[in-house]
């Protein structure tokens, strides 16, 4: 492996255009960031400001997470807004100062209810579960991308699928075979989020008519673990017993990782090679048209 040659150190206010190329960078956009940085800092008491664009409504970060200032919302909006990456998402330097400007003159109209102070204060005591929503809220996100990898990976097993049968019922989300069989079971976690779908192909209405199903799912569960299930089944449509029966069983692993991308891509792929025999086994099973 070979690494970069190390960059000199630049403080944390410098554009990052201007670290890649000063020579060619535009001089504007990058000290507006600059002053963006700096506004941070006066505003906030710190001795530096934390590298990179400061997005608004990052816990821990925001103005009034160090001083309650009155309409610290607004600044935090105008350093978000200052520090972008993309010199031009920026704010001139005129509209910058037209901002800083209005912002004193802000609250001169009705009176508000400024809150600032006990924004502060209620942050402060509630950090903990501030912190644990958050993080729940980020392995929701990480999950539902699990979810679009999932589906794109399954996509030409259902296209198969549908091929076989054009009247395929393709991600059903009622099929109560699948809501019971394919949940994981680990006692004292807490699922937070599922998704379950289920392919079904049955050609007949008959009770004891063939039918094929290929049933997903994946739960995210408060530690952070993110829980895949597949089933394929090829039964009779309403009676005990089966023809052909693969699961994947639970496998887990942290919810965003590449190990979790690997047991999506892995638990696919034996469904898939799984598939063509359960194909096999359910025309097999199909009557024959002079049973009626």
């Amino acid at each position: 492996m070979t690494w970069a040659t190390p960059v000199k150190w630049r403080p944390p206010n410098t554009a990052y255009e201007m670290i890649l190329s000063p020579t060619t960078a535009k001089p504007h956009p990058a000290d507006v960031y600059s002053l963006g940085k700096t506004l941070w800092v006066l505003a906030t008491g710190q001795a530096w400001p934390p590298e990179g664009h400061r997005p608004v409504g990052t816990r821990g970060f925001e103005i009034g997470d160090f001083r309650p200032l009155p309409r610290s919302r607004d600044l935090d909006q105008e350093v978000d807004l200052m520090t972008r990456l993309h010199p031009e998402e920026r704010p001139s330097k005129a509209q910058a100062a037209r901002d800083l400007a209005d912002w004193q003159a802000l609250g001169t109209g009705p009176a508000v209810l400024d809150v600032s102070q006990a924004r502060s204060q209620l942050r402060q005591k509630l950090r903990a579960e501030i912190a644990e929503q958050d993080t729940a809220e980020q392995n929701k996100d990480l999950a539902y991308a699990a979810v679009r990898r999932l589906q794109e990976l399954t996509a030409p097993l259902n296209k198969a699928l549908k091929d076989l049968y054009p009247r395929t019922q393709v991600d059903s989300m009622t099929d109560e075979l699948t809501q019971n069989t394919v949940r994981s079971l680990r006692p004292g976690q807490r699922v937070i989020f599922r998704w379950q779908r289920c392919t079904v192909v049955a050609p007949f209405d008959r009770l004891s008519s063939t039918t094929l199903r290929m049933s997903r799912s994946l739960e995210l569960l408060d530690n952070g673990l993110i829980v895949l299930n597949l089933l394929l089944l090829v039964s009779p449509k309403a009676t005990m017993g089966n023809y052909f029966n693969w699961q994947s069983g639970d496998r887990a692993a942290a919810v965003g990782s590449i190990e979790a991308e690997k047991m999506i891509e892995d638990a696919v792929g034996e469904l898939s090679g799984a598939l063509k025999q359960g194909i096999d086994v359910f025309v097999e099973h199909l009557p024959d048209p002079a049973s009626g």
